[in-house]
């Protein structure tokens, strides 16, 4: 994830995180934070990576683009999608999202 912003939703459905895009909120990663993780991934890899719908996706897509995991953009709140309209579709493209990757 770009921080620990979805420390509740990995808690919940008993995810690890393997790193986070960002080394402190709200700070862009640099080049360093993003070799580093990706020299983690390559060591442990990880299902996906996840950010924010709202955030800029590029760090994602470099580190995806190298280390060939997918990229998931979820909402992170009601109307953070088209599809998450109301608390109900929230959590429905949340996890719809996530479920994409795992097929």
């Amino acid at each position: 994830p770009h921080h620990k912003s979805w420390i509740y939703l990995l808690d919940w459905l008993e995810m690890e995180s393997a790193g986070t895009l960002e080394p402190k909120p709200g700070i862009p990663p640099t080049t360093g934070h993003l070799a580093q993780l990706l020299e983690q991934l390559e060591q442990a890899p990880a299902d996906m990576i996840i950010h924010a719908s709202y955030r800029d996706d590029r760090a994602a897509q470099w580190l995806s683009g190298r280390s060939g995991i997918p990229v998931v953009a979820l909402p992170d709140t009601v109307g953070g999608t088209e599809q998450a309209v109301d608390l109900f579709s929230f959590y429905d493209d949340l996890i719809s999202r996530l479920l994409v990757i795992q097929k």
